[in-house]
């Protein structure tokens, strides 16, 4: 490939990066239907047509920062874990690359969960089938993980696959506290340390004993 053709290659990329970026935040800070696409082309500085171009429509555009978003969040996650071996440290860097991520792109982390609001009876907040699978391939890898830790005894024998969506819930309730506040970023060190602990070691400090037979039919007789 010659210069030339290299070079506007590269300016065609760093354009779509551009506009997606600028429409990120403006459908973060407006939402899908108030944001119109002459909003962003005029935020992007780019003429109303050119936009079209690359994004025929502005659902089009929408689901595209959506996707790129969930690839880099699923990218970044899958890489971390893969770099350690064992099965606690993998679950730590879910924990810590997942939510560090969501700290560091709110907007997109506001769109994400617009989407996932199944209270909604319309349809079209839906994710796109292969946003879910690649997002859903990032679950696989947490629950072979998990499902390995059953196996060697660290986790009790319970349905991994609950575990893992548990697990990334509960990521999910942490980072939507930081929307809209300035500490955010202060704060993720210290709530990734509690969901790690949470996860791996449990919040109680003794298990209460379990009552007999007996008891129960005592406090049955009470009633």
């Amino acid at each position: 490939m010659s210069e030339p053709n290299t070079r506007r290659k590269r300016e065609h990329q760093q354009h779509i990066k551009y506009i997606l970026d600028v429409a990120e935040s403006t459908f973060a800070e407006e939402g899908f239907f108030r944001t119109t696409m002459r909003q962003i082309a005029l935020k992007a500085e780019f003429a109303l047509g050119t936009i079209y171009s690359y994004f025929g429509s502005k659902r089009q555009l929408y689901e595209k920062v959506i996707e790129t978003k969930v690839n880099e969040l699923v990218s970044l996650v899958t890489r971390e874990m893969a770099d350690v071996p064992s099965v606690q440290d993998r679950v730590k860097k879910f924990i810590h690359a997942k939510m560090t991520f969501l700290c560091e792109n709110r907007s997109f982390f506001r769109l994400y969960l617009a989407e996932l609001d199944v209270s909604r009876p319309d349809v079209d907040h839906i994710l796109p089938k292969k946003v879910r699978d690649k997002y859903d391939s990032m679950l696989c890898d947490l629950t072979d993980v998990i499902w390995r830790g059953i196996r060697e005894g660290l986790f009790k024998p319970m349905d991994a696959k609950v575990i893992a969506k548990t697990l990334d819930g509960l990521t999910n309730a942490l980072a939507l506290s930081w929307l809209g506040s300035a500490k955010a970023s202060r704060s993720i060190k210290a709530d990734t340390n509690a969901v790690t602990e949470l996860f791996l070691h449990g919040a109680l400090i003794h298990q209460e004993p379990t009552q007999n037979p007996g008891n129960r039919k005592e406090l049955n007789n009470e009633s």
